[in-house]
């Protein structure tokens, strides 16, 4: 039981979390990215 909590503390704190971070926002932008292209494509059927 004590082991499993040091590695959840560790996990916060690894060095390699922002590259977490940055796949994060790159995930998000890809999400906006494709409603955005939704959109357009719906507003040019929807004409």
């Amino acid at each position: 039981m004590e082991s499993s909590d040091p590695t959840q503390h560790k996990q916060g704190k690894v060095p390699g979390s922002t590259g977490g971070a940055l796949k994060e926002k790159r995930a998000k932008l890809y999400i906006i990215r494709k409603c955005v292209l939704m959109l357009l494509c719906w507003k040019e059927h929807g004409d």
